[in-house]
């Protein structure tokens, strides 16, 4: 197979990746309405919209040197005759200045290819890569009633002791937030606080006056927490991706195919720390993988404890 013609194909299957609802043919011939004639061209596009039918129409050039005007003009003559309703340029070695302002002011697209896996279509670049990374910073807040002389255990690894019912059976908490946070239901929205609660009443372990062990009533029972964010922008190089280059949005990369298991699963030391993660995602350009690290609980203990005693 020709070179131009494996250029032509790639064209073809990244644009199809990019618009999976449209119809996408290489090396069609769509009768010119000026001309009367068949004309050749290398990429179609045909999709559908509220009823109306759109067509665009795709020359790819694997040429050595950049494209220039007269090549744009040719396009949009051939543009004019079948009335597609777009153009789309892709030229290997990318295009003149002055090809840049006349395709921007006839509305035509330009592009290159990159396949990633590919030997004379892959090109230097990278994405860019937003980590963020959510860590919980948990209280426990209780209120209990106790009476005179109750004294509570110190020093118990599970911290404050707490039941459902006797005092032969113990509520751990932490690993009761743990297992929640860890699980695919948690609440992570930073900048605000969260509280888990229990559906059931919960009473207080403690050593009476007359040394015997009871229960007293929890009024007020509930885990806290709060998740801070950090965020981090980096760039990485996939080695298998398919997508195209846009000049005219500032040679920005529009991936079509990046597998799962090119990003990154670590972040890099060297990216650098950002403030506003949203913002920063907002002024990226093309395809930006945004990656949300869940500081997972091994071991956990309350950062604080909220007690409130009231006695009679």
């Amino acid at each position: 197979m020709a070179r131009w013609t494996e250029f032509e194909q790639l064209a073809a299957k990244i644009l199809a990746e990019l618009q999976p609802d449209a119809k996408v043919e290489w090396n069609d011939h769509i009768r010119g309405h000026l001309t009367e004639t068949d004309r050749q061209i290398d990429v179609s596009i045909r999709w559908s919209d509220q009823g109306s039918d759109y067509l665009t129409i795709v020359q790819a050039k694997d040429t050595g040197t950049p494209a220039d005007i007269g090549v744009v003009d040719e396009f949009v003559s051939v543009i004019r005759d079948v009335q597609a309703n777009r153009g789309i340029l892709v030229c290997r070695s990318g295009f003149s200045s002055a090809a840049h302002t006349y395709a921007r002011n006839c509305g035509i697209s330009l592009i290159n290819l990159h396949d990633a896996q590919s030997i004379n279509w892959s090109r230097e670049l990278t994405i860019p890569i937003l980590w963020t990374e959510l860590t919980p910073n948990i209280s426990l807040d209780v209120v209990a009633h106790f009476e005179a002389g109750d004294t509570i255990p110190t020093g118990d690894p599970l911290g404050m002791p707490l039941t459902y019912d006797t005092p032969n059976s113990r509520i751990d908490p932490m690993s009761t937030f743990k297992r929640y946070w860890n699980g695919p239901t948690a609440d992570r929205r930073p900048g605000m606080e969260h509280a888990l609660g229990v559906d059931r009443p919960v009473k207080a372990i403690v050593q009476a006056a007359d040394q015997t062990v009871v229960t007293r009533d929890v009024l007020t029972f509930a885990i806290r927490y709060t998740v801070d964010q950090k965020a981090w922008l980096g760039q990485f190089r996939p080695t298998d991706c398919r997508g195209i280059v846009d000049y005219l949005d500032g040679a920005t990369f529009v991936a079509s195919y990046l597998p799962v298991s090119e990003i990154p699963f670590q972040r890099d030391i060297r990216w650098e720390s950002v403030d506003d993660p949203a913002k920063v995602a907002v002024s990226l350009r093309g395809t930006v993988v945004t990656t949300q690290r869940i500081v997972l609980i091994d071991t956990l203990a309350s950062t604080t404890a909220s007690v409130e005693y009231l006695g009679s």
